[in-house]
């Protein structure tokens, strides 16, 4: 792969960074009238810089491109702060017992994505000398990952009293939990842009959406 330095790479990202600006002005603009805590929006930024390093073409940048399973794991943890810490506004360390359990199973639901992806992507990663899950594990290895994460999500739905959770909720959990697993299955055939940036992707706003009707 071609390397770059960085203005190289400000020339051939014009684009991308003018679209990070507007989007980082509308973060600030919108985190003034939110009313959150500064530095969970901080550890967010930090996350997700983190995660983009090893797609840098920055040559002395290239050995975080070995860190395959730390990427995916780091991608889903750096969603579920996003769509779960920073909205209650508590540190991992003080969740409660419904707070850590609704935590742990968006990062799982996360994963699961993240590796969709992975999948998919996992020729051009090896092209470009990027690692992850998918370019690190045999075929029947991701599987059996990904059946085991199914697993936990769906038996760990059977224990929601304990963590304080309302049972519709917990039957709002469990459809996208089914849900995502048909996703999966549907991911190992050969599919269009469409299929992974409405199905794949939209599965984050269908987990949501299945949670708000059943609170309803």
């Amino acid at each position: 792969m071609t390397d770059y330095s960085l203005l190289q790479v400000y020339k051939k990202e014009q684009t991308g960074l003018l679209l990070m600006l507007f989007a980082g002005t509308g973060m600030l603009l919108f985190f003034y009238q939110s009313g959150l805590a500064l530095r969970f929006i901080i550890a967010a930024v930090a996350l997700t810089i983190l995660y983009s390093i090893p797609l840098l073409p920055i040559r002395f940048l290239h050995f975080t491109r070995k860190a395959g399973v730390f990427k995916t794991f780091l991608l889903a943890f750096t969603w579920a702060y996003v769509t779960v810490i920073i909205p209650l506004q508590k540190s991992i360390f003080h969740l409660s017992g419904a707070d850590f359990f609704v935590f742990t199973r968006r990062f799982l639901f996360m994963l699961m994505l993240c590796i969709i992806f992975d999948n998919r992507d996992k020729a051009m990663d090896k092209i470009r000398g990027l690692h992850s899950l998918a370019t690190d594990l045999k075929p029947m290895m991701l599987n059996l990952l990904i059946y085991f994460i199914f697993a936990v999500l769906f038996i760990s739905n059977f224990f929601y009293k304990q963590f304080g959770i309302h049972a519709w909720h917990s039957v709002g959990l469990q459809v996208s939990t089914l849900a995502l697993l048909v996703v999966y299955f549907f991911s190992q055939k050969k599919q269009g842009y469409l299929f992974y940036y409405f199905i794949v992707d939209g599965m984050m706003l269908f987990s949501a959406i299945a949670t708000f009707v059943a609170g309803i």
